[in-house]
């Protein structure tokens, strides 16, 4: 049976990670998976009101993200057409979210009970990733490149936002380090500096390459 990678790219918004995903899915030959933004039916009313859209936000998310690490485990251990997968952003990433908004009264505890025993249940039979990759990227960084890109729904985020996801991302690097989990053990994580933009990942790739064994892609040439 094939065995190939399955590598989570984490961080808080704006910190790069979907361009770099794109990017070891491009370099790497691997299936990219995105985060449910487009598809997100929630996401525009939970800018404009947290307290009312919060749990069932996360609820949505949690469950688009356990279908597509399931396909991701699929893709790397019996797909044929990739060499593994790369994932915008896995469950554990998305429960800083909610965790947070339940923290500062978002999410009620009646409602974060639910989330925490669909979350556990989520995790069961889902593979750990074989890299947790976490770009450190500063709040206000962060914040800079969200202005920049000009989403609607995201004019609202303000620097206090960004400051609580970094110390929930720092509190779940904590946890999955300490084994606090069980799905964080076997885990391994690998912190990246992130701050500058357009940051080459061609020093990442190759060492992706050597530490899970990817061959290069020859292209296809014409007859």
């Amino acid at each position: 049976m094939k065995s190939g990678p399955v590598i989570w790219v984490e961080g808080i918004i704006g910190s790069g990670k979907s361009t770099l995903a794109e990017a070891l899915s491009k370099a790497l030959h691997l299936r990219m998976f995105h985060e449910p933004v487009n598809s997100n039916p929630y996401l525009e009313r939970f800018y404009v009101d947290q307290k009312r859209y919060a749990l069932e936000m996360q609820m949505f998310l949690l469950k688009r993200r356990h279908v597509i690490q399931k396909l991701a485990t699929l893709e790397a251990e019996y797909g044929e057409e990739y060499h593994g997968s790369v994932l915008d952003r896995g469950l554990p990433g998305d429960r800083v979210f909610a965790k947070l908004h339940h923290r500062i009264g978002n999410i009620e505890d009646l409602g974060w009970r639910a989330y925490e025993e669909a979350f556990n249940y989520a995790c069961m039979d889902l593979r750990p990733p074989s890299l947790f990759l976490f770009l450190d990227v500063e709040p206000s960084v962060a914040l800079e490149r969200i202005r920049k890109r000009q989403r609607p729904a995201e004019a609202g985020i303000d620097l206090s936002y960004m400051v609580d996801l970094q110390r929930g991302y720092l509190d779940l690097l904590c946890e999955i380090e300490s084994k606090t989990h069980a799905w964080s053990k076997g885990m391994e994580i690998l912190r990246l500096p992130w701050n500058v933009d357009h940051q080459s990942s061609k020093e990442l790739v190759s060492l992706l390459r050597d530490k899970f064994h990817i061959p290069v892609t020859q292209p296809v040439c014409a007859p």
